[in-house]
């Protein structure tokens, strides 16, 4: 396969890892990828990706994909066999951010919710989401003040009043006690 026909564009600004190429995969030119998503269906909503080579991301339009074991297997346009696939190399896979699946109304990406400006439903400014904590049960959401304290929001209805991705701000209604001082 001639790399040259693929395009070659700019930066990583605009776009969002969707898995990690581990290694090429059989004589057909599939690769094998690590999936970001807990949605492997999601693949078949993805008709094109972006990888980083050393001269800069190329674009690969994406013509099929099948889930093996805890992986996914990719189909590139042009990678016809075990070589081609092997020349692409490993690492993460990207997709255009606006080209993403939408969610259901209520549903966020972990991306959005980091950097909201974290605010009580009586208008206290508590901070900002630097991290969010995937405990299996649900989320929780490390927020940070000013001062560098932090304190630690679970995602539940109950708690989260309102998300304004275009203000970037979240509502929430503490539980009773969550700021309490417990260094005594």
């Amino acid at each position: 396969m001639n790399l040259a026909t693929n395009e070659v564009i700019g930066t990583l600004k605009d776009l969002i890892a969707v898995g990690e190429i581990i290694k090429a995969h059989g004589i057909q030119g599939e690769l094998k990828v690590i999936p970001l998503t807990d949605n492997l269906k999601r693949f078949c909503e993805i008709q094109r990706i972006y990888f980083q080579a050393q001269e800069g991301l190329r674009e690969y339009k994406l013509i099929g994909y099948r889930s093996f074991q805890d992986c996914v297997l990719l189909r590139f346009d042009g990678i016809n066999d075990l070589s081609a696939a092997e020349a692409i190399g490993r690492g993460l896979i990207y997709i255009p951010r606006n080209e993403r699946p939408r969610l259901p109304a209520g549903r966020y990406y972990l991306d959005e919710i980091e950097g909201l400006k974290v605010l009580t439903t009586a208008g206290e400014t508590l901070g900002t989401i630097v991290e969010i904590l995937q405990t299996g049960s649900n989320d929780v959401y490390c927020v940070e003040d000013a001062s560098g304290k932090q304190i630690l929001i679970p995602a539940l209805k109950t708690v989260i009043q309102e998300i304004n991705l275009g203000q970037g701000t979240m509502k929430v209604e503490l539980p009773p006690g969550l700021l309490e001082d417990t260094s005594e």
